[in-house]
């Protein structure tokens, strides 16, 4: 457990509002001073970076809570709706990251990136031999250092007594990695990272955020995770038309069935 004295200020990372509602919840709950900070240089295109930067403005006024909207672009690649720049930091930077935990911490990598571990372990036997960094749960990893950091560094900047995420709350995240990525930055800035899995109340979230009539994003952020999650609902379209052509089918024969045995 985190020792942070009550009525101590806090610097919540929001991600999105609806992801931010129960963590702030809960954060009050145990008497602590909450201030959000929408710092997300990953979401794409930018309608959808305005749309979700307008629900966490709504958050701030009907939860009466304070909200930092920070300029995006305070790391390298970090630009708001860039997402050629997004894109490029990721090429450049996931393989910094990955590097740092194959040679830091014996068993991370495996721990916290198994299908990129077993991917360097056989890229000699590919063409090119280059593990593929953009990679859902490997591309990740920057994503969350870009905002990790940048969370880090504004607690300590203005005195917070420690900092979190709402990515804590999402079941469609990577959490370890949050968690690995949160305590490297408070290492690197010498401020507390405050731990709580917000998981337990996913669906309350849910619940809550309908209540309040909060848009609800249908992707994670970037670009990529939007062509990933538009390929997934098109799957799923057509696992649908099949699954209904099927039924339709078997309905035919047996009621061809029936007339056959009718003599029609």
């Amino acid at each position: 457990m985190n020792l942070v004295p009550r009525g101590a200020r806090i610097l919540l990372h929001a991600c999105c509002g609806p992801c931010s509602l129960m963590p702030v919840r809960h954060l009050r709950g145990e008497g602590l001073d909450v201030t959000a900070y929408f710092f997300n240089p990953n979401i794409h295109p930018a309608d959808e970076y305005e749309r979700r930067r307008v629900a966490m403005r709504q958050v701030g006024e009907m939860l009466d809570l304070p909200v930092l909207f920070e300029p995006q672009s305070s790391l390298p690649g970090a630009s708001a709706v860039d997402v050629a720049a997004w894109v490029g930091a990721l090429e450049m930077e996931v393989p910094r990251c990955l590097a740092g935990y194959e040679s830091d911490r014996e068993g991370e990598m495996t721990r916290l990136f198994p299908a990129q571990a077993g991917e360097r372990a056989s890229s000699e036997q590919r063409e090119g031999g280059k593990p593929d960094v953009l990679r859902e749960g490997v591309r990740c990893v920057w994503c969350y250092r870009v905002r990790m950091e940048a969370s880090a560094r504004l607690a300590k900047a203005r005195g917070f007594a420690a900092f979190s995420s709402s990515l804590l709350y999402s079941r469609y995240q990577h959490h370890e990695l949050i968690v690995a990525e949160a305590e490297r930055a408070a290492r690197l800035f010498k401020v507390p990272f405050f731990y709580r899995d917000f998981r337990t109340y996913w669906q309350q979230g849910i619940d809550y955020s309908r209540e309040l009539g909060i848009y609800r994003q249908k992707w994670c952020g970037c670009i990529l995770s939007r062509t990933e999650a538009e390929a997934r609902k098109k799957q799923r379209e057509e696992r649908r038309a099949a699954l209904r052509a099927a039924r339709r089918a078997e309905h035919e024969a047996n009621a061809a069935r029936k007339r056959g045995r009718a003599g029609i």
